[in-house]
């Protein structure tokens, strides 16, 4: 059911498969041509954990929102905030989080406690001053690269610069109680303080408690890979996906050292590079242990010779909060 404000005739409700075009025109620049929004858009409309709720003027679509319950309905994740360029600075976009906020409660009760991502400086400013708290911080970088890079083509090349003498990666097999308190370790510093104290892990920028029953359900979507050596466990996982400027390619490390790291990154990105070799790719990569973003940073941009895409160091936080408590 639609929900109307009283600024501008503002009115709310949940989009449909029809209202793609307005959705994509109305975010066009909101990431440029890298906006991954495309390529999801119709699997989240018929996903029946996740909902995109637009905020509309007439039949124009002015902003939106997406919610999807993780945690075994226990949580969800709030993502995807978006607002047109007319409409910005206008608090358009509190109203719609707090229709969805509201909307959860009503028909999601069991979902308690809400997730969010986010690097920008606003949005860090509203988490906490509508009662969120910070679980974790965790770097990340951002390097493009076209075909005609010197392994791209031939990515068998990429097994050179492995003189780590580790195990090969392999992919997740049977992730348990045991694996993920081995992993645990790995994780950024704060990252066991979500609602049930259990450590949490970002995925492709979503964060889900790391446990062997979210790690199976991630399968589905993301290559997962494992490393264990002398009583170690590693963890990684990618995602990619094609938008309007090349391929997008996330991959999320949890490991002890670079060494280990750098057996991660080879096995993705020759996955990446068998399958798409005449696309762009642009590289995120997450690792968990703040220390060794700059080793990332020098194979990216030495080894591999992509080009950085960040101007500054990046952050994703994330945040937390009980929706019962700050509906009291």
């Amino acid at each position: 059911m639609a929900k109307q404000a009283q600024n501008w005739n503002l009115t709310f409700r949940l989009a449909s498969h029809e209202d793609y075009d307005a959705v994509i025109r109305m975010s066009y620049d909101i990431y440029g041509d890298t906006d991954y929004l495309p390529a999801f858009f119709h699997s989240f409309i018929d996903d029946p954990n996740t909902w995109i709720f637009l905020a509309t003027v007439g039949k124009q679509v002015i902003a939106l929102v997406i919610a999807t319950i993780t945690e075994g309905g226990l949580a969800y994740v709030s993502t995807s905030g978006r607002v047109a360029p007319a409409w910005r600075s206008r608090d358009v976009i509190r109203k719609v989080v707090r229709y969805q906020d509201e909307w959860i409660r009503q028909n999601r009760p069991t979902a308690r406690y809400k997730r969010v991502t986010t690097t920008h400086p606003i949005a860090l400013k509203h988490a906490a001053k509508y009662g969120m708290r910070e679980v974790f911080s965790m770097p990340y970088v951002e390097y493009n690269g076209g075909p005609n890079l010197w392994w791209r083509q031939d990515p068998a090349q990429l097994a050179q610069l492995d003189i780590t003498g580790l195990p090969d990666v392999v992919p997740l097999q049977g992730a348990d109680d045991d694996f993920c308190a081995a992993v645990q370790k790995w994780l950024p510093a704060g990252a066991c303080g979500g609602y049930d104290g259990k450590p949490v892990i970002l995925v492709d920028w979503d964060p889900y408690t790391l446990s062997p029953a979210n790690l199976h359900l991630l399968q589905a979507e993301n290559r997962i890979y494992m490393l264990k050596h002398k009583g170690e466990a590693s963890l990684s996982l990618s995602n990619t996906y094609p938008t309007a400027a090349g391929r997008m390619m996330s991959i999320q490390i949890y490991a002890m050292n670079f060494s280990t790291v750098l057996k991660h990154m080879l096995k993705h990105l020759q996955d990446v590079s068998r399958s798409y070799k005449n696309d762009d790719l642009h590289l995120s990569v997450f690792v968990g242990l703040a220390e060794l973003e700059g080793s990332v940073h020098v194979f990216c941009k030495d080894t591999l010779q992509m080009e950085n895409q960040l101007d500054t160091e990046g952050r994703v936080i994330m945040w937390e909060s009980d929706m019962l408590a700050s509906h009291l």
